[in-house]
């Protein structure tokens, strides 16, 4: 048995972590402390203003940046059409690249030392619960930055920085594999990259996702210099150039191959919209070279789902719905796995 689970952001959002409509006042309100972050986010929201002005959310202070920064990416290449040539998108795009890393960061700091692991009860029992049905063959293809997940299974045992994130880490003790791979195809906060062909990002902050371990003096060297700190994350955009990042490119192939030989495939959080042509195309063209696969499991508030019952459909594959979220599938259906 191989299984896959493929998560998006209904799959951290328990933890606090925010949805798609909901990023930039996350973004925004983050309380970090840092004085040069701060600085950022001065610059950051003052050509956020402008753009939303130009570009109004269809809610109040809840913008499809998706759509927003694919406009913006559309305008830096050439194809102005709203007025916003004087953004200076190709200045703005870093900062709020960095920004979002800050405040990922952050929330997952106050998460791990703070009280809202120890002083939620609910939130741990799911914690414990989702790595208890975690086996030692599983791949988690995530669609997230945060670092929620691989924090929860490293206390559990069931992970290492060594080889976990599908790239081997030059600092890791030698001779360490890790049973659970995990699989982020939007890049991770704790990565930070020397350039786009860098294969052997920095894994930062151990000390707080991985304790014991401890970070290196030196950890800390890669794209200190720049405003994303070397975070070379996938933005939410339309537009994903994949191709120009040489580590996620070899991470999405990996994932193309576990999806292509699951006998088990459970989507947790993850709507798959029509314009997110990459991710389709990944999952589309990996199932139809799955022969095993009896069907697809997703897990997800109906609303969220809705994507999935036209794609499995033009897949010709059997799918099954739980509709609720993940923490309530977790305490209801997922059952501790034998260990291997």
């Amino acid at each position: 048995m191989s299984r896959v689970f493929i998560l998006g952001a209904g799959a951290s959002r328990f933890a606090g972590y925010p949805l798609g409509l909901d990023l930039w006042a996350f973004v925004r309100d983050s309380s970090t402390p840092s004085v040069k972050v701060k600085q950022i986010a001065q610059h950051v929201i003052r050509a956020m203003d402008q753009i939303l002005r130009v570009i109004p959310p269809r809610e109040p202070d809840r913008p499809n940046l998706e759509e927003v920064f694919t406009l913006l990416d559309l305008a830096d290449r050439g194809s102005e059409i709203l007025g916003l040539s004087n953004i200076k998108w190709k200045v703005v795009r870093p900062c709020m690249m960095g920004l979002i890393t800050e405040a990922f960061l952050w929330h997952g700091y106050q998460f791990e030392k703070g009280d809202s692991l120890r002083g939620n009860e609910l939130t741990a029992h799911v914690l414990e619960a989702w790595t208890a049905f975690l086996r030692g063959d599983d791949t988690i293809v995530s669609f997230n930055w945060d670092v929620l997940h691989e924090a929860a299974l490293w206390r559990a045992h069931k992970w290492h920085f060594a080889d976990g994130y599908g790239f081997v880490y030059g600092d890791a003790p030698p001779q360490i594999h890790s049973p659970i791979k995990l699989l982020k195809l939007h890049g991770s906060v704790n990565w930070a990259q020397g350039s786009d062909d860098d294969c052997e990002p920095s894994v930062e902050y151990k000390s707080t996702f991985f304790p014991p371990v401890r970070d290196k003096r030196d950890i800390y060297r890669k794209g200190a210099a720049t405003v994303d700190g070397g975070r070379n994350l996938i933005m939410p955009s339309y537009l994903k150039d994949v191709a120009a990042n040489k580590l996620l490119l070899g991470l999405w192939n990996q994932a193309s191959e576990a999806i292509s030989n699951a006998t088990e495939i459970i989507v947790i959080g993850f709507q798959l919209g029509p314009a997110d042509a990459l991710a389709r195309h990944l999952v589309g063209s990996a199932m139809l070279r799955n022969s095993r696969l009896s069907k697809i499991t997703v897990v997800s508030p109906r609303e969220g789902a809705i994507h999935w019952a036209g794609f499995c459909g033009k897949l010709r594959r059997n799918w099954e719905l739980y509709p609720m979220t993940f923490e309530e599938w977790v305490l209801k259906h997922a059952q501790p796995s034998s260990p291997h």
